[in-house]
């Protein structure tokens, strides 16, 4: 019986205070006063279950009272994730590059860089300057000197000798 009056008591001390504080942080009754009650739900089977006396009861509310609001803000937020509609191209194909696919385009752009360095210096350049900073042939032959007639003829012939000798060394790998 003196659980059931200490209960009261404390429920009557806290309760206003109590539901302001889920209201504000709740923005919604009906939740408020779900949380409301499950806190002295658990306060009153803590009082059953334990014969030691609740030193703070105000605090002790309050505590359940923020973990009742964490648990809340987690639900609520993997149900609105659960809500959220499903992408129209949900399943389309990606065009990035699987992880094995990326592993051999790096494997092949190390070959060309190996290859690369056999080629002339200004082979090099041209080369450089339009793949790897997407330079166009006009802005290479004038930041180079060369008509751009040049810069297309060396890109044609870099690029033909790269690929003569990737396939060659696929090759001799083919036949090892």
């Amino acid at each position: 019986m003196e659980q059931h009056a200490q209960f009261n008591r404390i429920y009557t001390e806290t309760r206003d205070e109590l539901l302001r504080f889920l209201m504000i942080r709740t923005n919604a009754d009906p939740e408020a006063e779900d949380l409301f009650q499950e806190v002295y739900r658990k306060l009153y089977i803590r009082m059953r279950r334990s014969a030691f006396p609740i030193l703070d009861p105000k605090r002790y509310v309050f505590a359940i009272a923020r973990k009742e609001l964490s648990r809340y803000y987690q639900q609520t937020a993997k149900r609105k994730r659960a809500e959220q509609p499903i992408p129209e191209d949900f399943d389309a194909v990606s065009e990035e590059p699987t992880v094995d696919e990326r592993l051999l385009i790096e494997e092949r752009m190390g070959e060309v860089w190996r290859l690369l360095e056999r080629e002339p210096e200004l082979n090099r350049r041209v080369f450089l300057l339009f793949y790897g900073c997407q330079k166009s042939q006009k802005e290479i032959g004038e930041a180079l000197g060369i008509t751009e007639g040049t810069v297309t003829q060396r890109l044609f012939r870099t690029r033909q000798r790269i690929r003569a000798l990737l396939s060659s060394e696929q090759d001799e790998n083919g036949k090892e």
